[in-house]
């Protein structure tokens, strides 16, 4: 099971399951040390593991949904 970091509180980071959207607290010290928030981790028997690839294809899918917004938005030059 995946996990996305939404935010890391004092002590206590808030996830939410990438497949159920469902929301989970975990401790902090239970996380790898580099986690941060928007990253996703995989969930190995008790143990959090950074996914490095998923984390990657998430920025990117989120980069490119922000660019073709802002796309959409921009003003255009009188002419």
């Amino acid at each position: 099971m995946h996990y996305v970091v939404d935010r890391i509180e004092v002590g206590i980071a808030i996830c939410i399951c990438a497949s159920t959207g469902e929301e989970i607290k975990v401790k902090a010290s239970d996380l790898p040390s580099r986690a941060k928030e928007g990253d996703v981790l995989a969930k190995n028997g008790e143990q959090y593991v950074y996914d490095e690839n998923l984390t990657q294809q998430r920025r990117a899918d989120l980069t490119k949904r922000m660019n073709r917004l802002f796309d959409k938005w921009k003003p255009t030059s009188p002419s």
